[in-house]
């Protein structure tokens, strides 16, 4: 994603982008420079994947229960400032004035109210704020798959399409965190046959090894088919 938006801030026909954008992306130097080249480009962002849910479900929705100590240190923080941490989420990408608006899915009216609630609100959120969100995806990175497929496609080489991994990863969280089931087991069937036979018989060692999510590349491949195929 970096690099496709600093090449599009060279391009002179581009009036807007909507790419994704959360408060884990933002820690990467290589994408805030890219973002700031759009911006300095006239370039309209709006920003998707704001919640940044990975394959590793954590909860249902921005208020279901929580697993980790992690998650309620999170939540806790953030229901102590009048805020749920999806709330918070969304307020860390729409104070960043480079971005125009945020495009979220809302499958339930509860969520519509809670998302307007968010962007009506008028407290900010703080340094202290931004410093608990960047430490929670920091401990939690190994649960986001942040998208640089040609990353992990270096690990596998020759065995899949270009991005595969990174296809599988994003149907794997339709399923644990966008309840979407159906659709996540609709585009796996879209997968050859032939591809889909080899995944668990491939190595992810040398994937894993240069993920700089740390993801657990074949735990997760496998959960994949098991809960897709």
């Amino acid at each position: 994603m970096a690099q496709s938006l600093a090449a599009a801030a060279r391009l002179d026909w581009i009036d807007a982008i909507m790419t994704a954008y959360n408060f884990r992306l933002m820690q990467n130097p290589e994408m805030q420079a890219a973002v700031e080249a759009c911006h300095k480009a006239g370039i309209g962002l709006i920003a998707i994947k704001t919640q940044a849910a990975g394959p590793v479900a954590k909860w249902a929705g921005q208020d279901a229960k929580v697993e980790t100590e992690q998650d309620r240190k999170l939540v806790g923080h953030f229901l102590k400032r009048g805020f749920t941490q999806g709330q918070a989420k969304i307020k860390v990408v729409l104070q960043d004035e480079r971005f125009s608006s945020v495009c979220v899915g809302m499958e339930n009216i509860a969520l519509l109210r809670s998302n307007v609630t968010a962007v009506l609100h008028k407290a900010k959120l703080t340094h202290e704020d931004m410093v608990i969100l960047k430490r929670y995806a920091e401990v939690t990175c190994s649960d986001y798959c942040a998208g640089c497929a040609h990353i992990c496609d270096s690990g596998v080489p020759d065995a899949l399409r270009p991005g595969r991994i990174s296809d599988i990863m994003r149907y794997l969280m339709y399923y644990n965190n966008y309840r979407e089931q159906d659709r996540a087991r609709e585009l796996f069937a879209q997968i050859p046959n032939k591809a889909r036979n080899r995944l668990l018989s491939l190595d992810y060692g040398l994937a894993e090894a240069r993920c700089p999510q740390y993801m657990p590349i074949g735990k997760l491949i496998a959960e994949a088919v098991a809960k897709l195929a």
